[in-house]
């Protein structure tokens, strides 16, 4: 499931309940729902454009990886899963609505229309990984005062905030750290992200997913149910909640091979980790989506998702950010080995 960045919760939506969640979705303006359409569609043009990485045909060398007969498609999980990997992540949303942030100077609440492009790269060597977040902002779109009717919108293209520093991270005797211990930001992280540091190399596609599927073959039209102890499959961490998975065909995302599913459902998780040292909590309702799982190994590459989400984050003294509203999420994960 999408990684937590702090970018998300700078932008979360505020409201009481889903219905009113619904309902500022609802409401959003006209220009702003053929532009979700064309996202998640692949009509938006652009060399930024995520549909493109399900455009290039399945790598040779991978497809012939594939355990595909004539009685199913086997998801596989008995390869040896790489020591030395790079994922370019890259996370686009499109939203509407209201965000609430509180801190020592009070409360603060905005109306927000917008997309968001967010985009990290991630390297693991064995027992040590690197996180760089590459420069990100918010287009957004704001009411056009002179307008008479007051309903026409124009795009206010937010200045990219400048990344931190990259961070190295380290194994040692089971422990995750800093591998600069005197920089004072890479070790604060290290210390917070220590014990949850394993949920997030899984949720990034850096390990692999300790469920996947039993030794069946699947066809296409194949449905299944995950839920309880199998959520781990599809979302790392402690979660709640069920999913409802149907195969519809097979794709490439950015050549490697993958089982492209329909999903949705709904599912709540608590103090859910990203590599900037936020945590989050979520409750989650997927209105309709897909999802590409690998068939080659356990990890998921790409996701599209209609959502309607609350999220709480920050507080202990800090600011916080509490919201909920209509998120399409689009997410792909450019997965590579690096092992000859």
């Amino acid at each position: 499931m999408p990684p937590r960045l702090p970018a998300i919760l700078c932008i979360a939506l505020a409201s009481a309940s889903c219905d009113k969640a619904r309902s500022l979705a609802a409401k959003a303006s006209a220009s702003v729902k053929e532009r979700i359409t064309a996202v998640c569609s692949g009509r938006a043009a652009g060399s930024n454009n995520p549909v493109a990485a399900t455009a290039a045909p399945a790598d040779p060398a991978l497809q012939k990886l594939v355990d595909q007969t004539a009685e199913g498609t086997l998801f596989r999980k008995d390869l040896p899963f790489p020591t030395r990997l790079e994922v370019q992540l890259t996370l686009r949303q499109e939203l509407s609505g209201r965000s609430t942030q509180s801190s020592a100077f009070g409360k603060q609440a905005s109306a927000l229309n917008g997309t968001q492009t967010t985009r990290i790269k991630l390297e693991r060597d064995g027992n040590q990984v690197r996180y760089a977040l590459e420069p990100s902002g918010l287009e957004q779109l704001v009411p056009d005062q002179k307008a008479p009717d007051k309903k026409a919108s124009a795009r206010a293209r937010a200045a990219p905030q400048p990344p931190a520093p990259p961070v190295t991270f380290r194994k040692v005797d089971h422990t995750w750290g800093a591998e600069n211990r005197t920089d004072f930001r890479a070790a604060a992280l290290a210390k917070d992200l220590s014990p949850v540091f394993d949920e997030l190399l899984i949720d990034h596609g850096l390990a692999s997913r300790p469920l996947w599927f039993a030794k069946h073959r699947f066809k296409i039209g194949e449905e299944l149910v995950v839920r309880g102890s199998f959520l781990p499959m599809l979302v790392a961490g402690h979660a709640k909640g069920s999913f409802k998975l149907k195969l519809e065909s097979f794709g490439p995302v950015n050549g490697h091979p993958c089982g492209v599913f329909a999903v949705a459902g709904a599912y709540t998780r608590q103090q859910i980790p990203d590599f900037e040292g936020n945590f989050t909590d979520e409750e989650v309702t997927i209105q309709s989506g897909k999802l590409w799982l690998s068939l080659l190994y356990p990890v998921i590459l790409r996701e599209e998702l209609d959502t309607i989400k609350t999220v709480k984050s920050g507080g202990q003294g800090g600011q916080a950010a509490r919201g909920q509203g209509s998120f399409k999420i689009v997410v792909t994960r450019a997965w590579q080995s690096l092992e000859p």
